[in-house]
């Protein structure tokens, strides 16, 4: 499936924006599985992690009413096969490429500790 053109600038306008604040893309984390608005056409910055069906985890951004406001905040999701947890299970980073790096980390170990 293409990109809509929505998702076409956006992407364009994060390289740009990454460019002119000093970021190189290639140097940033590149997700390795699928994520989705959580809320879509809402517009907030709140996206969920897949893999294929499966939800594994969450990354928001915080607004100025939180406790860490501007932080990308990070948390696995409840998931029916997991016996074992793995902490911690939330946090918050600086970017959101690295919330996602958090997240799909803590699920790779909890598919490697339940051998899926």
């Amino acid at each position: 499936m293409e990109p809509s053109h929505p998702q076409m600038l956006k992407a364009i306008y994060r390289r740009w924006r990454a460019k002119r604040m000093g970021h190189d893309m290639k140097d940033q984390y590149q997700p390795i599985y699928t994520w989705r608005e959580t809320w879509p056409g809402e517009g907030h910055q709140d996206f969920s992690g897949f893999d294929g069906d499966q939800s594994f985890g969450r990354v928001e951004l915080e607004n100025a009413a939180d406790l860490k406001p501007g932080m990308w905040k990070w948390n696995a999701a409840h998931l029916p096969w997991v016996r074992q947890e793995i902490m911690p299970r939330s946090g918050s980073e600086e970017t959101s490429r690295e919330a996602c790096r958090r997240v799909e980390e803590h699920y790779e170990k909890l598919k490697a500790v339940h051998g899926r």
